[in-house]
């Protein structure tokens, strides 16, 4: 009798995602810069020749309460996963810009948890090449959480117990809060200091309701972090370089906050940048064109 071949170990899942809060305040929400930008992305993350993922993975567009339903409904139309959340508030939280108000609800995609990994990317955001490989480079590897050294059977203790045992949070630095904003003592900013600062716009993170959990803790004390920047001074906070669940440096090739013309011709994949307002250089600006043109095109015909 022979023996039943082995099962198939399951592919892993993957998804990229990002977020709508209503930040916009132009007349028609379809004319909304942010709204355009969610759409620039569906187009190039699903459909562009030139960008869109080779294995299928899609995109989470998280929608806040305040999304009007035309908005979602032409989202879902172009290909998108359209995922109603929640917002996240705290009294004590009020963001350096009004814009970033609903910034917190973007915790709600570590409660995704039928994906095994989310890439993040805001929308204000472009992309030169595809970006599918970040998920199986090795600077997004699942990390153990590192040991607790506080004395068991204390309250600290016990909060350190609740952290999940493995965790995944990579991205880039954000040299300007490195170099430009010191760490004030007493005044939750000690990551403000060079080489541990996170932007928030591009991550890789891996789903986990425990986490979750741990970040609403977080939220929970006043003044635990400087709240200018809520959902990336949180970030910050937890996954400090010395702490128990550092983040992970992914290099500068996957993608850059504001971007010249030597980044694109040294193969730079995404820029983090409001890119309908001018990049400044013909070429980048040409390219904004181009792309804009393409996905107004695309989707046009498709209507």
């Amino acid at each position: 009798m022979t023996s039943p071949a082995p099962a198939t170990p399951s592919p892993s899942k993957y998804a990229f995602a990002t977020i709508l809060t209503g930040e916009g305040d132009v007349e028609s929400s379809l004319e909304d810069p942010y709204f355009m930008a969610a759409r620039l992305l569906t187009y190039q993350l699903l459909h562009s020749p030139d960008t869109r993922s080779a294995d299928d993975i899609p995109l989470l567009v998280l929608v806040t309460e305040n999304i009007p339903q035309e908005q979602r409904t032409v989202l879902a139309q172009d290909g998108a996963t359209v995922v109603p959340v929640e917002s996240i508030t705290r009294g004590w939280v009020h963001p350096k810009w009004e814009r970033w108000g609903g910034v917190l609800a973007k915790l709600n995609t570590w409660n995704m948890t039928e994906y095994d990994k989310i890439a993040f990317v805001d929308a204000d955001s472009m992309l030169f090449k595809p970006i599918d490989g970040i998920f199986t480079d090795p600077s997004t590897a699942i990390q153990q959480t590192n040991p607790s050294h506080s004395s068991k059977g204390n309250e600290e203790g016990k909060k350190e117990e609740e952290l999940p045992s493995t965790y995944l949070i990579a991205g880039i630095h954000d040299s300007w809060v490195e170099h430009n904003l010191p760490p004030t003592p007493g005044e939750g900013t000690d990551f403000y200091v060079k080489d541990n600062y996170m932007n928030a716009g591009f991550l890789i993170l891996a789903p986990s309701e425990k986490m979750f959990e741990y970040y609403l803790r977080l939220l929970d004390q006043p003044s635990a972090f400087d709240p200018n920047y809520p959902e990336q001074n949180l970030l910050n906070c937890a996954h400090r370089v010395d702490g128990r669940m550092p983040w992970k440096d992914i290099g500068r090739k996957w993608n850059k906050k504001g971007a010249g013309l030597s980044d694109y011709e040294d193969g730079l994949k995404s820029v983090h940048q409001k890119w309908w307002v001018a990049m400044g250089n013909e070429v980048l600006d040409g390219y904004v064109a181009n792309i804009t043109a393409e996905m107004k095109t695309f989707f046009a015909n498709r209507d």
